[in-house]
């Protein structure tokens, strides 16, 4: 397998993600990707709550795409109060190929 096209499948996987959505307290609220890093064939999207956002029970949050689909969704359980919260969606490319 030629890394190229792992890293043309890592890419196109970055590019799709445009926001996040946290339940909070049972309300969906969008917020920005804080910041996304690359290494290797790992992609991780970071979503930062800052102190005086999202006080209360963060019980899921989503990555969506530009047209609202969601794309990924991690269950929680975190109380939130006065301190920031960083929340990281890590995702890895492996391509298999199998002869047959």
């Amino acid at each position: 397998m030629q890394n190229r096209l792992l890293e043309l499948l890592r890419d196109d996987l970055s590019g799709h993600v445009s926001t996040a959505l946290i339940n909070v307290d049972g309300q969906l609220k969008t917020y920005p990707i804080f910041k996304t890093t690359i290494s290797g064939m790992k992609v991780t999207k970071y979503v930062y709550l800052d102190d005086v956002q999202a006080r209360g029970q963060i019980m899921a949050a989503s990555l969506v795409d530009s047209t609202g689909n969601t794309l990924a969704t991690k269950t929680l359980s975190i109380t939130k109060g006065d301190s920031g919260l960083l929340i990281a969606f890590e995702f890895e490319v492996k391509v298999e190929v199998s002869t047959s």
